[in-house]
């Protein structure tokens, strides 16, 4: 029954992913993993789910990603919900008995469909080669993402490389030891080189982009070579590899977007900025499985106490502006004001400021809220809905880690950052203004002194963690920044004791598997 269980979970996913005719099935009762791998729909069909199965998990990389950072909880003037501990997250107060993240972050649930996906692909006759080295590719990949998450959040963790057939192996309770950090990282890069031998020469979108390709690869192995390099001994020779993976990122069908806010628009999904992302669908899955609405989003009911920058009352009438939001992450209150410079773009399309009016009518600014992912109204809905693409590789992420692989190897970063400067600013403002804003002559001490955020130009990786917080807020990229680059800029922008950058293993976990050793600095 559990194999059958794990079969209709991707048969199930992969019809809501794609929102197509239902497939036929076996009834539940004979569907096991003896009589499934039989046609080419099969192989597909798991595949789809696969994907379904990894965009659940959304929501958890955004937590191991972002909040450890210091860009949430001052105060909630929306509300006052509760946070439900999640709190721990900005002000680094994780311990055993409240480690936020369970279970490893459910992340084995995926690794175990992708190591029957690998074994099934590999050993059928039924599919192409060009199909079947394609499912590999897809499936190493995603499986060395997976990995990476576990290696940077947890260090030492199991390593599941070989399906149990649901027969030996519960996935809630690995009763195995971790191996090594060390070997997580000679694993993950194992599966690199599998995914791009696997893809060959392929390197098309071919089935959109919120499908894993060689493109997403490539970024993933300048990530992954880049964290080696920084925080694993490789240095330059690592540095090295991370570039020629970037900068074959760069030839295939990518771009900027011509303009920021398009990038993240409903109307805008299939732009060649995204390199690959999490899909989401009326009918089908909200953003962070509906959780960026329940913990990043004001209520409607409190913003009609308030006013938008304008003076125009946020008002209850307006179907987008019903937000039926919770905010459990409230936006640090001054970052509205110190993040971004008026002229960047990037300041309104990522943050709402929120005013109140005195008795004189004069707008009072009392709080930022997210404003990235505005969510649609959708035909049937009365209210918006979070249907926004949630972006796990961008083009812009792909110029700014090349940027910062030169700064590590000594060299001038000037082209990758202006580029994505120059979108941020509008060509016009920043070809008239390229004495303050291009690099490397962004270093207003009106602006950098004291800031509590960001950084002036004068240090080459400050001007890339700038650049990366203004361009990638929310998209869970900007605690995992910190850790690669390390002292002194964790202790800066961050809580984190330096004991305690990785994550500690809930107790019930420990109890399942005695094989498993608390987190160092936890125990």
């Amino acid at each position: 029954m559990k194999r059958f269980i794990i079969y209709l979970m991707a048969i199930t996913s992969s019809a809501l992913f794609f929102q197509c005719n239902s497939l036929e099935m076996d009834p539940e009762s004979s569907v096991t993993d003896a009589n499934y791998w039989k046609t080419e729909a099969h192989f597909s069909a798991f595949n789809t789910g696969l994907h379904s199965l990894l965009r659940k998990y959304s929501y958890h990389y955004f937590l191991l990603g972002e909040p450890r950072a210091n860009l949430y909880c001052d105060d909630n003037p929306f509300g006052g919900e509760a946070t439900q501990g999640i709190e721990r997250l900005p002000y680094n107060t994780l311990n055993k008995e409240n480690p936020v993240m369970f279970n490893f972050g459910g992340l084995y649930v995926p690794i175990e469909r992708l190591n029957m996906m690998i074994r099934r692909t590999s050993e059928t006759s039924l599919l192409t080669d060009a199909d079947k080295n394609y499912y590999l590719g897809e499936a190493y990949g995603m499986r060395a993402y997976l990995y990476f998450h576990l290696l940077r959040s947890w260090g030492d963790v199991v390593l599941s490389i070989d399906p149990t057939d649901g027969a030996s192996l519960d996935v809630f309770n690995l009763a195995k030891a971790a191996s090594s950090a060390a070997d997580v990282m000679k694993q993950i890069k194992a599966d690199i080189e599998a995914s791009e031998k696997a893809f060959g020469d392929n390197h098309s979108f071919k089935y959109g982009r919120h499908y894993w390709s060689l493109s997403a690869t490539w970024m993933l192995k300048g990530e992954v070579y880049l964290w080696s390099g920084r925080q694993m001994g490789g240095g330059n020779a690592d540095y090295q590899v991370a570039r020629m993976a970037l900068e074959q990122v760069g030839k295939t069908d990518v771009a900027l977007s011509e303009k920021f806010e398009s990038v993240f628009a409903f109307s805008n999904k299939k732009n060649k900025e995204i390199i690959f992302t999490i899909h989401s669908q009326k009918d089908e899955f909200s953003l962070w499985d509906d959780r960026y609405r329940m913990n990043m989003l004001p209520q409607d009911a409190y913003m009609s106490l308030y006013y938008d920058e304008e003076g125009k009352p946020y008002q209850k009438e307006s179907a987008l502006e019903k937000l039926r939001g919770l905010i459990r992450l409230q936006i640090n209150y001054d970052m509205y004001q110190t993040l971004f410079r008026d002229e960047d773009s990037r300041k309104r399309a990522t943050l709402k400021a929120v005013y109140s009016k005195d008795k004189g009518d004069s707008l009072k600014y009392v709080a930022p809220y997210a404003n990235k992912f505005k969510g649609s109204l959708v035909e049937g809905n009365s209210s918006c809905s979070m249907l926004d693409d949630y972006p796990i590789y961008r083009y812009a992420d792909c110029l700014l880690m090349l940027a910062e692989v030169k700064v590590l190897l000594g060299e001038d970063p000037a082209e990758e950052i202006n580029k994505v400067r120059e979108r941020a600013y509008g060509a016009k403002y920043f070809k008239e203004n390229k004495d303050k804003i291009a690099y490397p002559n962004d270093t207003d001490p009106t602006v950098y002194t004291n800031n509590r955020y960001v950084g002036s130009d004068a240090d080459a990786l400050e001007a890339i963690l700038k650049e990366r917080l203004r361009e990638f807020m929310f998209e869970g990229k900007r605690w995992y920044d910190l850790r690669l680059l390390g002292e002194p800029y964790l202790s800066k922008y961050s809580k984190a004791n330096a004991s305690r950058l990785l994550w500690p293993i809930n107790e019930d976990v420990l109890t399942n598997n005695p094989l498993l050793k608390q987190t160092p600095g936890y125990e």
